[in-house]
């Protein structure tokens, strides 16, 4: 059984992330529209502007395998998105599904200052690599004195949905395609 580390996030760890991010999303990653708006959108903006806020999963060869990334501040985020990420971007994936993630939880950012995404590849799942992640994030953003976290996940991502059940997340708003989810933190 291989030995993991969770650990944060470091520069060297980019092109492993971006793999992970367009990896896990394998619907969208052979059209090179959707792949670079999967990367604008649900990657960079976190590694490029709160490294700090950001955990690897490592292998045996400090590779990273999962990721948790994380926007502190909704608000702060919202602003700096939308003017450095989506509003200088030419690519039509990314103007659409860029606003959907912020309109998808700005309604529950009072209670839910954070959000997050996670993933892990593939053979990486069940080993319990997300629990380690989402511990080493919520220990830091309640050390910060985040008051809560926040995450949107596919309706019919069942594995998703019990994950985050099982570890204290209630659902805040579901539509035909995504649950929005959170969880309080002090």
């Amino acid at each position: 059984m291989p030995m993991y580390t969770i650990r944060p996030y470091q520069e060297k760890d980019r092109e492993a992330v971006e793999g992970i991010c367009v990896g896990t999303s394998e619907n969208f990653s052979r059209n090179p529209l959707m792949r670079e708006a999967l990367l604008q959108v649900f990657c960079h903006y976190y590694i490029e502007k709160e490294p700090g806020n950001c955990f690897i999963a490592a292998d045996e060869d400090d590779r990273a395998v999962g990721y948790i990334l994380c926007a502190e501040n909704f608000t702060e985020w919202e602003q700096l998105f939308q003017k450095e990420y989506i509003e200088p971007s030419d690519n039509p994936a990314t103007k659409m599904m860029g606003p959907g993630t912020i309109e998808g939880l700005r309604s529950f950012a009072a209670d839910y200052p954070a959000h997050l995404h996670i993933d892990l590849n593939e053979d990486c799942q069940r080993q319990g690599l997300g629990t380690r992640l989402m511990d080493a994030l919520l220990a830091h953003l309640k050390e910060k004195g985040v008051s809560g976290v926040m995450l949107c996940v596919a309706a019919d991502n069942e594995k998703g949905k019990g994950f985050y059940q099982k570890y204290g997340f209630i659902e805040l708003e579901r539509t035909e395609q995504e649950i929005a989810m959170g969880r309080k933190l002090l």
